[in-house]
């Protein structure tokens, strides 16, 4: 993955690039997952599918079509509907032959391994590189609100000031895109992708922290909170 491609994954502001757009990133991020899924199934997929499994996946996007697209209002969602419904897709092909522990392990690799190494050191390298790692993170997570995530999802501020930031997403439209599909258990996945950038964050180092106590995978909003954290010299 190119240094520009890797900065845009994590936030890093780039000049003369559009700063977030999830039509251009779910390709980037269907494209791995489908690489990933063959390598992990490689072995045993003759034995399991009469089809090659990857061709099963996309016609099972296919058939989702219908459920989704009532969801979609303009193209951030349409590029967001489609990385949910990727994750849908794959564990309704796998888990009837695989169970559902061994269905929801493959997806999570798929979508959340592929990229993670590049991501993280995207935004390490943006946060290392900030005069203020705490100002430029939020500032990307304002923007990201309007350019990726867009009008369907909500978004609350609680607290927005020089020392915190708390995030409510009252909205997710990820999660609309779950409950559609009938696979809300599949909730903590695509929850976990954030923590491809997240766990960039080095307190030490950035003097920063991050923390979700709660998501749509264990409860009724999404809460993340940004904070300084205080560096004594010496």
């Amino acid at each position: 993955m190119s240094d520009a491609i890797t900065a845009r994954s994590s936030g890093s502001p780039q000049p003369d690039e559009p700063q977030f757009d999830p039509a251009e990133w779910t390709p980037i991020i269907e494209r791995a997952f489908f690489v990933r899924l063959l390598e992990l199934l490689d072995s045993r997929a003759a034995a399991v599918w009469s089809r090659p499994v990857d061709e099963l996946v996309r016609d099972r996007l296919a058939a989702l079509d219908p459920r989704i697209e009532p969801l979609v209002a303009n193209p951030m969602d349409a590029a967001n509907a489609r990385f949910t419904a990727l994750a849908v897709a794959a564990y309704d092909v796998v888990e009837p032959a695989l169970g559902p522990a061994e269905a929801a392990a493959i997806v999570e690799d798929c979508l959340n391994g592929p990229l993670r190494e590049d991501i993280l050191a995207g935004t390490r390298g943006m946060l290392d590189h900030a005069g203020d790692p705490f100002g430029v993170l939020v500032a990307a997570s304002k923007e990201r609100e309007q350019s990726y995530f867009g009008p369907s999802f909500h978004f609350e501020r609680p607290v927005d000031d020089h020392d915190t930031y708390v995030l409510d997403v009252r909205r997710c439209f990820f999660h609309d895109v779950l409950v559609a599909t009938g696979r809300g258990e599949l909730q903590p996945i695509l929850c976990r992708f954030d923590l491809n950038w997240a766990d960039a964050i080095d307190p030490s180092r950035h003097h920063l922290r991050f923390v979700r106590p709660v998501t749509f995978a264990g409860g009724r909003t999404c809460r993340m909170l940004f904070t300084r954290e205080e560096h004594l010299p010496g």
